[in-house]
C-alpha cells in the first residue's frame, strides 16, 4: 500500500526539510501515520470520526448559535471553508 500526503512547508523550513534523509523522513511519516489511527480511546480509533445524532442542518444551526460574533466574509459558505481545508 502506498500513502501519498502533501504537507505544505513554510518557508524557514524547507532547507531543513530537503536536505534530511528521506527515509528518515518517510519513517517519521509513517510513525505519524500510525499512531493517528490507532490512538483513541478503548478499542475506538482516533480517526474513527464523530457520531451524531443531529442533521447536517441542525448542526450547522448550533455552530452558528454557540459563535454568534463569527460572520463569513459575504459569498463563503461552510462548504467552501470545508473544501478549502482538504486542499
Amino acid at each position: 500500500m502506498n500513502l501519498t500526503v502533501r504537507i505544505p512547508i513554510p518557508d524557514e523550513y524547507a532547507d531543513r526539510v530537503s536536505a534530511a534523509d528521506p527515509a528518515r523522513l518517510e519513517r517519521a511519516a509513517l510513525e505519524a501515520v500510525l499512531r493517528a489511527a490507532t490512538e483513541g480511546t478503548g478499542d475506538q480509533p482516533a480517526m474513527a470520526g464523530i457520531a451524531s445524532d443531529l442533521s447536517p442542518q441542525e448542526a450547522a444551526t448550533q455552530m452558528r448559535a454557540a459563535r454568534p460574533g463569527n460572520k463569513l466574509p459575504q459569498g463563503v459558505t461552510i462548504r467552501d471553508l470545508m473544501i478549502e481545508g482538504r486542499a
